[in-house]
């Protein structure tokens, strides 16, 4: 499995355009490159007892652009915004089945029948994304996501906005903490310890207490 890198944020406000962004920037070594707006579909799966959370792993399906990708990811180690957890993302094979390696990983953290697994949560993203670049040299993604979530079958929808910024290999905390700190000067950032899925989950259960 592959190491995951990031600082997490919640958004009360959606971000500036690009062009104050990319402005933001300018002086400080880093670059912003627009990349564009992509349009995802997560389906977050898990048995009916829930035996892959109670491991502390999450099980994705995605769409994205054509690609369907399904992802294995542990909780990992948090502190404060900084998330960094072990990920395994591979191609969905033609059939609509899991790709036998990533069942076999899933497998050692919890045993569980593949045949059991159910939709748990499904995230509809609009996510911006930019490359970060110091000195030239990609250093990070950083991505803003306008989310809507909900429980398959049901009509609530909880809506949240985030910002991740994600490592390239080798990049130390410390630069990352450097891109967000430039960041600041033109969007309000609060630190978030907590994954997508977990955000989800917590909005739709107040949702659904507070009908």
């Amino acid at each position: 499995m592959e190491r995951e890198r990031e600082l997490k944020f919640s958004l009360l406000d959606p971000p500036p355009d690009d062009a104050l962004l990319v402005d933001a920037f300018r002086g400080s070594g880093f670059a912003l490159e627009p990349r564009g707006t992509r349009r995802q579909r997560d389906e977050y799966l898990d048995t009916p007892e829930g035996a892959l959370r109670a491991a502390g792993v999450a099980l994705r399906r995605r769409e994205v652009d054509g690609v369907r990708l399904a992802t294995l990811k542990t909780l990992g180690r948090v502190s404060g915004p900084y998330h960094e957890r072990d990920e395994l993302e591979l191609p969905l094979p033609a059939d609509g089945g899991w790709p036998a390696t990533l069942l076999a990983r899933a497998a050692q953290f919890a045993p569980f029948d593949p045949a059991a697994l159910t939709p748990q949560v499904l995230l509809h993203t609009a996510r911006r994304v930019f490359a970060v670049r110091d000195q030239g040299a990609p250093v990070a993604e950083l991505c803003f996501d306008d989310v809507s979530a909900r429980a398959p079958g049901e009509a609530r929808e909880a809506l949240f906005l985030e910002a991740e910024l994600e490592a390239a290999p080798g990049v130390p905390q410390a630069q990352l903490e450097a891109i967000v700190a430039r960041l600041e000067r033109v969007v309000a950032l609060t630190p978030s310890g907590v994954t997508k899925l977990q955000r989800a989950e917590a909005l739709l259960a107040l949702g659904a207490l507070l009908e």
